[in-house]
């Protein structure tokens, strides 16, 4: 449709703004018109039946004027006034989620200025002027309420993009501000701040508000609050009833001055996660929400163990280097609520043993705990056992669901009778009733009635036999997969369908309530529908291996991805589909790695338990350099104990898991045996001739020397292993010994052959383009570069090392520079200077069970503190721990 000329498009703009409301002449003419000709009227039933004729038959004329009958869905306008209205009333109500989600609703509706390009009346300046306000202040409050919520980082182009086009706007600025701070970014917030500043004073001659200011303020004394934290499940649209059991909660979580606890008890399906849920997304704590499954009753894996918890949830708080410990991972985790105020939902935990550690030791967190179990040996908890619904409760929640007049259908009461009122099992049936317009509720009772084997598997049955067959397959796979949750990539390897296809069918499984979606992109089964899905799988031998062969073939392209100047090595996969995850980069390989490790270790226990013991070997084989340098030390001694009892027949395998697993040894310190893992390795690698692996397991036993300082034998080894380098022509395998050789020349003093190796490896590195190896080589020309007295040029190339690391997350490399770091800067004069790395690098080093580079950590500690009773401190725990490595 293509409407007349301006004034025609102004007058429909002026009905559309008040459509369904009589506007009359009078108001028209000033709309159109800047200076209204002497008889308007004329004019305007000439625009009116012009646009009549066009498609607008329900323009229709009233006395005084004219009227726009249309659904006000139609007109943009007034669909922003009433999202803006929602906005605001969810605003008033506490409910800021809902609200965030009203006004980015409404703020998405504009595409540019209203009406550009028409002159209009003073009538239509007017309305737009205020359409203009009313859109700015929505901006800002929705960046205001967004950033509190923890979603600023993503509205920071916006807010750009707004402060630019209405650069006098301070609340825009200001939200701009506090969006980049909770980022992470204050340098850029700052830069904001005399972006405005000397706008202001150029345009008005003023200074910046008084919340500028003291944002401002608050940025130059580095005072940066934590973005706030949200990983529950999205809450239930259409929760109903436990009203009593809300008030109860309520009034146990708030205004007390003590650690709160809340246990919420009861049967499987009673709804207590729905119940934790839903409470947990009413209740406002600052600093965020963590939910935890603990997987107390999942079918075919243990319940999750509590030193594995504090993992996950340490790391869902932003941490990345956690200690191996329990008792240090415990103290960790309540040092870290000690500053915050976190609600977690600690869900289907086992026992009070399981939840103990993860509570916090101060007041000012929430923690809400469900269980099948009464957790009545929780000291200080509140407990609330929960039943099943009223029938009242089930009867609203079944209406609910449903949606129409069949909800209220007598039936109902002996539906949810015979789904014993249990809010798992009324709202499948439910579900099920409303996708299925031609079904009456008595035949509903009567699938049930007649079909049931017990309350809850008759609603799964009717549920499983009403989807489309390829459901019902893909349905009952996803009960094989071991994971936590898992994305639609691993569901399609297990159905072998195409990702799109599956994506949709997953979708279609979440909309009957027989799936449930965790994050963006990842879905999970209940543990009783998970029991279900099992029971209905014919053969669970070749899903199961398409889904062992997706990890192994996807771990292997992010091992090629972080290492991809190391020897290549082919995977022995039985099923290659035509669609596979294909990772981007490095920063998406280690992410992805980082997701799915827990469920990655789970794999390798299950390839082994299940008989598929290449594909055992080969994914630890895979997921090796990732645990090494991302410092997961016990995962990597974990499944590799797993790939050893997997390759007892398979000599060549069995070679490779040997050499991986003696660096794990030697990373903990445990010299001896990373000797006699790298020889096993050097004599199976020589008898099966391959040279490469052997030259590489020369590689690492020379590392083991050099710690021992037995810099002789290391420098024989690396000789040998870059003349067999130089013969295969592995250029990677050469620079990483040229790179080692380095550092044992530099402390055998004979240091311009040291210089030479290294620049040399320098120079292969980066034409390979291994950012890892460069990282780690530059920290050895620093090195060189101090024990020559160039304290300067070291310290130039340790920073850069260091730089490097941090960029790829390499916290095993960072540990080590971060110790060089301190020990040239000591030895340069400045010890003050070499206090943060070197406490930086001790934290690290325990965190992540680097027993070695602690030790070193506090040799260096010794020697830089000021203090002659923490020095004693420190050299003390220095002499321990080399003691306890074996060395001095």
């Amino acid at each position: 449709m293509r409407l007349g000329g301006p004034r025609q498009r102004a007058l429909l703009a002026a009905l559309a703004m008040r459509a369904n409301e009589t506007v009359s002449f009078e108001h028209l003419s000033e709309a159109v018109w800047e200076s209204p000709p002497a008889a308007p009227e004329s004019n305007i039933r000439t625009y009116v039946a012009a646009l009549r004729k066009l498609v607008l038959d329900d323009l229709v004329t009233v006395p005084g004027g004219y009227r726009l009958n249309t659904p006000v869905e139609d007109v943009d306008v007034l669909v922003f006034e009433q999202l803006c209205a929602a906005g605001d009333e969810a605003l008033r109500q506490g409910d800021h989620r809902t609200a965030v989600t009203r006004y980015e609703e409404a703020l998405a509706l504009w595409r540019g200025p209203a009406l550009e390009g028409l002159t209009i009346g003073p009538v239509l300046v007017a309305e737009l002027t205020r359409l203009q306000e009313r859109r700015l202040t929505v901006a800002e409050q929705h960046a205001r309420l967004a950033i509190e919520l923890g979603q600023g980082e993503r509205l920071i182009g916006e807010l750009r993009r707004l402060t630019k086009q209405f650069p006098l706007r301070e609340q825009l600025w200001l939200q701009l501000m506090h969006a980049l701070q909770r980022a992470g970014r204050p340098a850029e917030a700052l830069r904001a701040f005399e972006d405005v500043r000397r706008l202001l004073a150029d345009e008005l001659g003023t200074d910046p508000g008084s919340d500028l200011r003291e944002l401002h303020a608050r940025l130059l004394r580095g005072d940066e609050p934590r973005p706030a934290l949200n990983t529950l499940p999205r809450d239930v649209a259409d929760f109903t009833g436990r009203t009593a059991e809300i008030e109860r909660l309520t009034r146990a979580v708030t205004g007390k001055s003590a650690v709160v606890i809340s246990a919420i008890d009861g049967m499987p399906g009673v709804g207590k996660t729905t119940l934790a849920v839903h409470l947990a997304h009413r209740l406002e704590y600052p600093d965020g929400q963590l939910f935890i499954d603990l997987h107390a009753h999942t079918a075919g894996r243990a319940p999750v163990e509590p030193t594995d918890a504090l993992d996950m949830l340490l790391r869902a708080l932003g941490l990345e280097e956690i200690p191996t410990d329990p008792d240090e991972r415990a103290s960790l985790w309540r040092a870290e609520l000690s500053r915050r105020r976190l609600l977690v939902v600690l869900d289907n935990a086992v026992s009070a043993d399981q939840v103990r550690p993860l509570l916090p030791g101060v007041p000012g967190s929430l923690v809400l705990v469900t269980s099948r179990a009464r957790l009545v040996e929780l000291e200080g908890t509140s407990t609330l056992t929960l039943d099943v619904l009223s029938e009242a409760e089930a009867l609203e929640l079944f209406a609910t669901i449903v949606g129409d007049e069949r909800g209220t259908d007598p039936a109902a009461r002996e539906v949810v009778e015979l789904c014993g009122r249990l809010p798992l099992a009324v709202r499948l049936a439910a579900g099920r009733l409303r996708s299925r317009p031609t079904w009456t509720t008595a035949h509903l009772a009567t699938r049930l009635r007649e079909g049931r084997l017990s309350e809850l598997d008759a609603v799964f049955a009717l549920s499983f036999g009403q989807l489309p067959a390829p459901h019902q397959r893909l349905f009952a796979l996803l009960g094989l997969h071991h994971g936590t949750d898992f994305d639609v990539d691993q569901a399609a390897a297990l159905g072998e369908l195409e990702p799109l296809e599956c994506d949709g069918m997953l979708e279609d499984l979440v909309d009957v309530h027989l799936l449930e979606p965790t994050t963006l992109g990842r879905y999970r089964l209940h543990d009783l529908l998970r029991q279900y899905a099992q029971s209905k799988v014919d053969a669970s031998r070749e899903p199961l291996t398409r889904l062992i062969d997706h990890f192994l073939d996807t771990a292997n392209q992010a091992t090629q991805l972080m290492s991809p100047a190391s020897r290549k090595y082919e995977v022995d996969i039985t099923y290659r589909p035509q669609w596979r995850l294909v990772l981007r980069d490095y920063d998406h390989a280690v992410e992805w790695m980082e997701t799915e490790r827990q469920t990655l270790i789970a794999t390798v226990a299950l390839a082994l338990n299940g008989g598929w013991h290449t594909q055992c070997w080969q994914l630890t084989r895979a997921m090796t350099f990732f645990l090494m340098v991302r410092g997961h030390t016990l995962d990597w001694s974990t499944v590799h104990e797993y790939a050893l009892q997997a390759v007892t027949d398979n000599k060549p395998a069995l070679a490779i898991t040997v050499k991986n697993y003696a660096m794990f040894f030697w990373q903990v310190g445990r010299y001896q045996e990373a000797i006699d893992h790298n020889e096993r390795a050097i004599d199976l690698l020589h008898e099966l001739g391959d040279l490469q692996g052997e030259a590489g397991a020369l590689n690492n036993l020379s590392l083991v020397y050099r710690t021992l300082q037995r810099h002789g034998e290391a420098a024989d080894l690396l000789e040998q292993a870059i003349k067999v380098a130089r013969q295969l022509g592995d250029r990677h395998l050469e620079s990483q010994a040229m790179s080692n050789v380095s550092n044992s020349y530099s402390a055998l003093g004979r240091y311009d052959e040291a210089l030479n190796a290294c620049n040399g490896a320098l120079a292969l590195m980066r034409e390979l383009g291994s950012r890892r190896d460069e990282a780690d080589t530059q920290s050895a020309l620093g090195m060189i570069l101090f024990a020559m007295g160039r304290h300067e040029e070291a310290l130039e190339a340790l920073r850069s090392a260091l730089s490097a690391v941090r960029a790829i997350g390499d916290v095993t490399t960072e540990t080590v520079v971060l110790n060089y770091l301190g020990e040239v800067l000591t030895a340069a004069g400045r010890p003050g200077e070499a206090l943060v790395p070197l406490r930086e690098a001790l934290e690290l080093a325990e965190r992540i069970d680097d027993r070695r580079e602690a030790a070193n950590a506090h040799k260096h500690l010794a020697r830089a503190v000021a203090d002659p009773e923490e020095a004693a401190r420190h050299r003390k725990e220095s002499e321990e721990r080399f003691a306890a490595l074996g060395r001095d």
